[in-house]
């Protein structure tokens, strides 16, 4: 009879409903156990801002209105020298030729104040900023050239490559090797050559990757400067957090031992100014274009900030934070390589692959539209990435992964990876043109 008799239905909760709602409080039970944005033992959270950022925010102002001031100025230069983008019917698709140069004007706002800063500052460390400092000099002199004469992909590799040597010489190395205790064959001192060898590759990997990205995302009209300031940011933010938590004063248990917390802080502000007194000049319809100059430069800051998060043996977590505020880029970047692969295009070659294109050409959304809805994106992002102050980094890696496989999968259900006849005509179009000149 036991056998007969019928099951019982629970009609309370669904258990799908029951596993989310777990695995909800058992993040909120690993937030308690997290670092969390301030130490509880320090005084009010203003008063710490107001210790923290009163350098970081004259660096701020003086970057905004230097890049406000010089940004016409070099918009008069490039107009007088004839240095203009050309619209090409194929990858570039503005009515009319668009002056360059607002990278110097970037370039000069951000290094300006950073110097200035690191002049009249206390205790600091001279190797570090100046290799910052030089190597953004690099990058934007290789995006400079590239601006006045289109050098080939290579060169600018090597320019890119020689910029994060130089971050190298100065100190400021990717040496986040994560502390793998789970899987002892691959547990290895800060030493040894595998682990030596790892974060070579990481820190050129993230020169070479970050430049590129915020290379190829420079494709619409403030696009890439708004992008910037909200990774820029969100940066600020999770360095903020950093240096709060390293004040023995205010953490005096624990304190966590962090180098560049305030070169973070200061590089996150310089950069943002910058960026923000550009925006007017080249919001729709731009004025002025960053060209390779700002856009490489840009990639070389941001992506020395995330080596400098990435700074300590073992604390891998804050530069998987870092990783994520930067994940537009990232994703944008990603999304063109898998479709030009997909297609059988040149990897290395230009085309209308990448995400802000598809949303104009397929969707049908406006040039503001668009920058206005990956700027959000962008937010949310910058947003999403601070959640390694509040959890686990292992439960926010997870997090992330998951973010980005729905992103990968929302891209294939709206065709985002194939390429139409008209997509592949424009490209030959304009790869034809490159190698004829």
């Amino acid at each position: 009879m036991d056998g007969l008799a019928p099951r019982r239905v629970h009609r309370g909760v669904p258990g799908w409903r029951c596993g989310f709602v777990f695995v909800a409080l058992r993040l909120v039970g690993d937030a308690r156990k997290g670092v969390g944005m301030f130490p509880s033992g320090g005084p009010a959270w203003i008063e710490m801002l107001q210790q923290l950022w009163v350098p970081g925010v004259w660096v701020l102002l003086g970057a905004l209105v230097l890049s406000l001031v010089a940004t016409p100025v070099f918009r008069w230069i490039a107009v007088l020298r004839h240095v203009v983008d050309q619209p090409d019917q194929a990858v570039k698709i503005h009515r009319q030729p668009i002056p360059y140069l607002g990278g110097c004007a970037i370039w000069l706002a951000w290094t300006v104040p950073v110097g200035v800063y690191a002049l009249v500052a206390k205790d600091v460390n001279w190797l570090p900023v100046v290799a910052l400092l030089a190597g953004g000099t690099v990058a934007f002199v290789t995006g400079l050239v590239d601006d006045l004469k289109e050098i080939d992909p290579r060169t600018k590799l090597i320019g890119q490559a020689a910029a994060g040597a130089i971050l190298l010489a100065g100190g400021i190395r990717w040496l986040a090797y994560p502390n793998l205790h789970w899987l002892p064959i691959l547990d290895l001192a800060s030493g040894s050559l595998v682990v030596v060898v790892v974060c070579l590759i990481m820190h050129f990997l993230v020169v070479i990757g970050a430049t590129n990205a915020t290379n190829l995302l420079d494709g619409l009209d403030g696009l890439c400067s708004g992008v910037t300031v909200t990774i820029s940011v969100g940066f600020l933010l999770l360095a903020t957090s950093l240096a709060a938590w390293a004040n023995p004063e205010w953490n005096p248990v624990h304190p966590i031992q962090y180098e560049y917390s305030s070169l973070i802080i200061v590089a996150a502000f310089a950069l943002a100014g910058a960026a923000i007194g550009f925006l007017p000049y080249n919001f729709p319809p731009a004025r002025i274009f960053m060209g390779d100059a700002g856009s490489i430069f840009i990639g070389y800051v941001l992506a020395a900030m995330m080596i400098m998060f990435a700074s300590r043996h073992g604390m891998v977590k804050w530069f998987v934070g870092a990783l994520f505020i930067f994940g537009l880029p990232i994703f944008d970047t990603g999304l063109a390589l898998v479709r030009r692969v997909l297609n059988h295009r040149p990897i290395m070659m230009p085309d209308r692959s990448h995400l802000y294109n598809q949303m104009v050409d397929r969707l049908g959304l406006s040039l503001q539209a668009t920058v206005g809805i990956l700027l959000l994106v962008s937010a949310l992002m910058a947003a999403a990435g601070l959640l390694v102050l509040y959890i686990r980094g292992r439960y926010a890696t997870a997090i992330y992964a998951v973010g980005g496989a729905a992103f990968l999968l929302v891209a294939w259900r709206l065709g985002l990876l194939r390429m139409t006849g008209q997509e592949k005509a424009a490209a030959d179009r304009y790869l034809n043109r490159r190698r004829g000149a």
